[in-house]
């Protein structure tokens, strides 16, 4: 170390030269150091903004199914309690004061029946299976009241005209009492003597007490409140599927 030392002060512009060199190799090194952090340092940057866009993506996309399941979900319970409203209106469609007639009430329910399952298929495809089920058995059950409506609605209506008809006519009562206890020659046959005994019966009227002259009064009304109890349990049912789907206690609890 000695020798060094005695080294440089008998030669000092080496000295000089030396510190000069190691001057330059710390800058050099220090640049050196300096862009690999930099460099590091952007790469963690790039890593932290490619997650942050994956995370907004997801947010967007979680934020955009929720919109399009609350619209579809909404919009199929609205269909089915509007096309539970037009059953209801056609059950008590000869004690309503309507402009519109019956055959045309009747095409609209089909009409809505028919966008009832257009709107069903779509949902299966964005609910979740739990809230797909409940939709199902709403569309079932909605589906079941039209049936009973198509069924027994109009057999309800032809009671009612055969009973305005014959209120009033004793003989005419007996007459229709005569044609229902005996089925000779059938129902073609039961038909005619019907509208022969009462001109102001439809063929659609005679077709209808014909057919289902052994149900009841008390029988269809049953029958009515049955579907719509059934509709009202499958509504029940989705509105709760629908909300834990759509986290609505979530919502509520966060607020």
């Amino acid at each position: 170390m000695d020798t060094y030392r005695r080294y440089f002060e008998e030669n000092p512009e080496l000295f000089a030269a030396l510190v000069a060199i190691m001057a330059v190799l710390g800058g050099l090194a220090g640049s050196v150091i300096g862009a690999k952090i930099q460099a590091n340092g952007g790469r963690d940057q790039a890593a932290a903004a490619r997650e942050a866009a994956k995370i907004t993506a997801e947010a967007q996309r979680v934020a955009a199914l929720w919109t399009v399941r609350q619209v579809q979900v909404a919009e199929l319970i609205r269909l089915a309690n509007s096309q539970l409203q037009r059953c209801e209106r056609f059950w008590f469609f000869p004690e309503l004061d309507l402009d519109d007639d019956s055959t045309a009430l009747s095409d609209q329910i089909a009409r809505e029946s028919e966008e009832l399952s257009l709107r069903w298929a779509e949902v299966r495809l964005i609910l979740t299976d739990n809230a797909v089920e409940a939709a199902g058995k709403l569309v079932l059950a909605t589906a079941d009241v039209e049936a009973r409506v198509q069924r027994y609605a109009w057999l309800r209506h032809a009671r009612i005209a055969l009973a305005s008809a014959t209120v009033a006519n004793e003989n005419v009562a007996i007459e229709v009492a005569r044609i229902f206890e005996t089925d000779a020659g059938g129902r073609e046959r039961q038909m005619e003597a019907l509208r022969d005994a009462v001109p102001s019966l439809t063929e659609e009227h005679a077709s209808h007490l014909v057919a289902h002259q052994g149900a009841s009064d008390q029988y269809i009304e049953g029958e009515k409140n049955s579907a719509r109890h059934e509709f009202y349990q499958a509504l029940n049912a989705l509105v709760h599927e629908a909300r834990a789907m759509l986290r609505s206690e979530d919502d509520r609890a966060a607020a």
